[in-house]
């Protein structure tokens, strides 16, 4: 969040007119130098630190060294410093002003939205990134000695995506440089522990290698949709990277391309002189591949990040034209015409730019994909429905016009001459197939006075279903009027939430429920269904523990948690918690998921008799076929693996997954002619995203 000031502000020779951003030890201002003969500079950013730090050497050192380094390096991908200096004793760096979000930020963005940032738009960004610090990693000073720079702190925090489409490296806070000293003291851990390499972690020399294995961890991420190594606590998180066995992209999702895996595991190797020379090396390993792994351009870039970040909804970027309208660097003519501040949008543009707006950013032609998490596609926009205060027979007249067939003329006459009970509701809605019949035959349910609580928590199941999720919020809401303490209503709240992607709305209702009802294990059911589809996997076994703790002898969280120990790469855990459930009782679903397991711990015999098992049991099992399909590659059946995947592509229209093993399938064995057919099937069946799943199905 940005904030004017109370008027334009002297610092120094900075005139400050909007604080930018606030974090831990620094604020960052909007500023502009002024220089002794009354000339205005461009827009930079000014970073300051909070005063309280201000005595504390420690802390004044690692301010210094970040901008000591930083002014070494010249590089586009690198954040520039322009300026470092003291007022009244209190030091500064300014340096170009940044507008946009950092990487971290886009993908908690696509995680609200339940996707994740696509691949070609990762690769993008973290080559650009490794780019940039592989420049600092050669910097030498006047002499033409290498400084040796590593960042230590290479994390998706301190890479920055602008609104432009570029990239650049900041916060070199805590990095080092053998002739500038360290922004921190021999022996300290410092940085987000998840992204240290082995050596640092032990406390050994590090060199460019450490940054080299972040990049390994920011790919396997974006791989796997979970980081390579994890635990309950720090210490074990710690002690599994020192080890570094992390498992097999492909073991996850085997649609994973096989070269991209390699280069990942080979920048995630233990000792550093087994990985890549430098980041050089890495970004030409990955740039090699092509194919699935093809990078997004600059403009497909800035349009992603204008998807996500819409330029209206955009607060930095609003406060910054401000602060130039504010303070502007050529002084307006008296009496001129101005605009009101607040009727202004102008975009923002990056310091040291000509004037004028930067382009408006060309939205998005295509959705980021989520292959790698075999997520569902996110609901197509819903239909416009009467609304819910109108009488019930002109409701049921639009949905037997338009949808419902299975409704007779007769059951029609008879429904819109007067309401009916919920009962006969709920049944009839049962019988609709089409999500606007079913959302039509519940709207206003909840009006009711004889619906009972747990007749409007079966209609809002029953809109779950079918995607209905904006019928489903509006259902919830009008269930709370009538019963504000009912626990189900919230917790259907927060599901509507969840499928509209909107995870804080979503983490709101649960904690309502959590409050109404703090015995039932459901609110953390809901919020485990959240974290997961946010890609936490930590969050979301924390909290089926939550409500395993709660119900121990739910099958049904047992299940549950079986699955997530799967997905989480957890194996032993994984096949201890699905094989009780199954001695418990049988069920496809856990019977495939082990058989998933077990072909990850290369026992594909023991997969292949579960997975028939789970088949006989449950023919439309979608993934069960998806499974089978891989099993079957893996030992030698390719044939066989293809009519699985076909089997699974027709079962789960909306899952791309079954489409890019079959597409990886046929460049393997040597099919490339087969791809065109694949291809139009891309297009005709996942429009809003075929360029990129095409990209990375060889086309």
């Amino acid at each position: 969040m940005a904030f004017p000031l109370d008027g334009l502000t002297q610092f120094g020779p900075y005139r400050l007119s909007a604080r930018i951003a606030t974090g831990g030890m620094a604020e960052v201002y909007a500023a502009r130098r002024i220089g002794p003969d009354g000339s205005v500079g461009p827009l930079v950013a000014l970073k300051r630190l909070m005063p309280h730090l201000i005595r504390d050497p420690t802390v004044v050192r690692m301010f210094l060294n970040e901008a000591r380094i930083t002014a070494q390096i010249d590089h586009p991908n690198v954040v520039r410093v322009l300026d470092l200096g003291h007022h009244n004793n209190e030091p500064y760096i300014a340096m170009e002003l940044l507008i946009g979000h950092s990487f971290a930020e886009l993908r908690q963005k696509a995680a609200d939205r339940g996707e994740r940032v696509p691949l070609g738009i990762t690769l993008r960004v973290l080559t650009e990134a490794c780019r940039g610090l592989d420049a600092a990693h050669r910097v030498q000073d006047e002499n033409g000695r290498h400084l040796s720079i590593v960042h230590r702190d290479f994390t998706p925090d301190n890479i920055h995506v602008g609104n432009d489409g570029r990239v650049k490296v900041i916060d070199f806070g805590i990095a080092k440089a053998e002739n500038l000293g360290a922004g921190t003291e021999p022996g300290t851990l410092k940085g987000k522990f998840f992204y240290m390499s082995p050596e640092m972690i032990a406390g050994r020399p590090v060199d460019h290698r450490a940054d080299l294995y972040a990049a390994g961890v920011m790919l396997y991420e974006q791989l796997c949709g979970r980081r390579p190594f994890t635990g309950s606590t720090p210490d074990e998180v710690l002690d599994r990277i020192s080890q570094a066995r992390p498992r097999r992209p492909t073991e996850f999702d085997p649609s994973v391309p096989p070269a991209l895996e390699a280069v990942c595991l080979q920048a995630l190797r233990r000792h550093p002189e087994e990985r890549f020379g430098s980041l050089e090396e890495f970004i030409h390993a990955i740039e090699s591949i092509r194919g699935a792994a093809e990078l997004a351009t600059e403009d497909e870039l800035r349009a992603y990040c204008a998807r996500l970040f819409p330029p209206g909804d955009d607060a930095l970027a609003a406060a910054v034209a401000n602060a130039r309208l504010l303070d502007p660097s050529v002084p307006r003519a008296a009496g001129s015409d101005e605009i009101p501040l607040s009727a202004r949008t102008p975009r923002p543009r990056l310091a040291g730019e000509p004037g004028g707006p930067a382009p408006t950013p060309t939205p998005s032609s295509s959705a980021p994909t989520r292959v790698e998490r075999g997520l569902p596609a996110p609901p197509p926009a819903p239909t416009p429905r009467v609304p819910p205060r109108r009488k019930f027979r002109v409701q049921v007249l639009a949905v037997a016009i338009g949808a419902v067939a299975a409704l007779s003329a007769a059951a029609y006459v008879a429904i819109s001459r007067e309401p009916i009970p919920a009962a006969e509701r709920l049944a009839l809605a049962e019988r609709a197939d089409e999500r606007e019949a079913r959302a039509g035959l519940l709207s206003g349910i909840a009006d009711d006075p004889d619906a009972t609580d747990a007749q409007l928590e079966r209609a809002g199941e029953l809109l779950l279903d079918k995607r209905a999720y904006d019928a489903a919020l509006e259902l919830a809401t009008e269930w709370q009027r009538r019963a504000p303490k009912v626990a189900a209503a919230k917790l259907l709240e927060a599901r509507a939430c969840i499928g509209l992607r909107q995870g804080k709305s979503a983490e709101a209702a649960i904690d309502a429920a959590r409050a109404l009802d703090s015995k039932s294990p459901e609110p953390e059911l809901v919020l485990a269904d959240l974290k997961e589809l946010q890609g936490d996997l930590p969050g979301a076994s924390a909290a089926l523990a939550a409500a395993l703790k709660k119900d121990p002898s739910s099958l049904k969280v047992a299940r549950r948690q079986g699955l997530l120990l799967s997905q989480s790469g957890r194996l032993e855990e994984a096949e201890a918690t699905l094989g009780a459930v199954l001695r418990r009782q049988f069920d496809a679903q856990s019977a495939a998921e082990l058989a998933f397991v077990k072909y990850r711990q290369d026992r594909p015999q023991d997969a292949l008799a579960l997975l028939k098992r789970a088949l006989r049991a449950d023919p439309k099992l979608a993934a069960g076929h998806y499974y089978l399909g891989a099993v079957l590659y893996r030992t030698g059946d390719a044939r066989g693996a293809e009519r699985a995947y076909r089997e699974a592509m027709a079962l789960a229209p909306d899952d791309p997954r079954p489409v890019l093993s079959l597409c990886e399938l046929y460049m393997q064995t040597h099919r490339k002619d087969d791809l065109p057919e694949l291809h139009k099937l891309i297009d005709e069946k996942f429009e809003d995203r075929a360029a990129a799943l095409k990209r990375q199905c060889g086309g």
